[in-house]
């Protein structure tokens, strides 16, 4: 079976698409042939029979040529492929939609977000079948709406911990997403300011940096945070981190905090629990995963103070209680959010898959 894959971006080094290149990793080990359209390329390495075509948008093409290439490997490679898996964007469904009922090829959208858009209602109605990482992870109500979970390589991500060295030592705290207001930020520093006097050694990283325009204004307030409550030398703000150097801040930090709302399965979430790093959210959605011990890392949304309880009541535990949460973390992001796993479950659904590679 032969799959044709459209993306944004091939590039391990990406910070927010860099895991990208480790699913079609694992697509290749299920179809015999891949083409792969993307708007951008950068580094990457993969299996002979995955053939990546650029648009050509970090060459500063035009969006008039990207569009003309697009459709002339659109209609290159549809008649030739079993199947087309269009990821994040509900354009890559509307877009490759004609070629698709021409040659009569089923179209699997990957999609997550919060957001309920005209073009997502039109590519729903389009598209074959929708896999997501989690319903809540979706406002859309459909159908064809398949939980497929979230596709972590945790192999990459595995570390082995010392729990005794380090309740021995203070707090290593890591947050990491893009600089946004969703993100919530203000409420972790404003929790480390409340935590310092008791706890003066904490370290606080939060790797991410702006994308959207308002996002740049939001960074600026938090600097203005950090400097005014004097916490320069607890909360730094790495910025950007590639993908492929990410590993290295969960393995250096045995916390991770998210501050998300209620909603979306946060992938940074799931890195930190597949690194047996100690995970708190304020996103209940993560109560299902955390299984007897969501009492114990679930906060408030906004709430600094909740916050700061319950990273107390965290570092009290035992070396012993620590470990066994950590593997329990683990092991559920290597059942339910494995790598090898969700990509099995998309290549399964698209009708032929008889004909898959086992």
């Amino acid at each position: 079976m032969k799959l044709l894959i459209i993306t944004q971006k091939v590039d391990q080094d990406d910070d927010l698409l860099g895991f990208f290149v480790d699913w079609l990793g694992e697509f290749a080990k299920h179809f015999e042939r891949i083409h792969v359209i993307t708007l951008a390329k950068g580094r990457y390495s993969l299996p002979d029979h995955v053939f990546v075509h650029s648009l050509g948008k970090e060459l500063g093409r035009s969006k008039l040529l990207q569009l003309m290439k697009f459709y002339f490997l659109l209609f290159k490679f549809v008649p030739k492929t079993d199947g087309v898996f269009a990821h994040m964007s509900p354009l890559f469904v509307l877009a490759s939609w004609p070629a698709t009922v021409v040659y009569r090829k089923k179209i699997i959208f990957w999609y997550l977000h919060r957001s309920l858009t005209l073009k997502l209602k039109i590519a729903n109605r389009l598209c074959y079948k929708i896999v997501t990482a989690a319903k809540e992870s979706l406002r859309l109500r459909s159908g064809k709406i398949i939980e497929v979970g979230h596709g972590i390589d945790v192999q990459r991500f595995h570390v082995e911990r010392n729990w005794e060295l380090a309740s021995q030592q203070p707090p290593r705290v890591l947050s990491v997403g893009r600089i946004s207001e969703i993100k919530d930020y203000p409420t972790l520093v404003r929790s480390v300011e409340i935590i310092k006097n008791r706890l003066s050694g904490i370290k606080v990283q939060i790797v991410g940096r702006p994308v959207m325009k308002p996002d740049f204004q939001i960074l600026e307030s938090l600097k203005q945070l950090i400097s005014g409550l004097n916490l320069q030398t607890n909360v730094e703000l790495v910025g950007f981190v590639p993908y492929s150097k990410l590993r290295s801040y969960y393995e250096n930090n045995y916390i991770n905090i998210n501050l998300t709302p209620p909603g979306g399965i946060d992938k940074s979430v799931l890195e930190g629990m597949a690194a047996g790093q100690f995970t708190l959210t304020s996103n209940t959605a993560f109560r299902k995963y955390f299984g007897p011990y969501g009492h114990v890392l679930i906060f408030k949304h906004g709430d600094p103070n909740d916050l700061t309880e319950k990273l107390q009541n965290v570092l009290l535990l035992s070396a012993q209680q620590k470990q066994e949460i950590s593997a329990f973390l683990v092991r559920v992001v290597l059942e339910q959010h494995g790598l090898k796993q969700l990509i099995k479950k998309i290549s399964n659904t698209f009708p032929n898959q008889s004909f898959l590679i086992d």
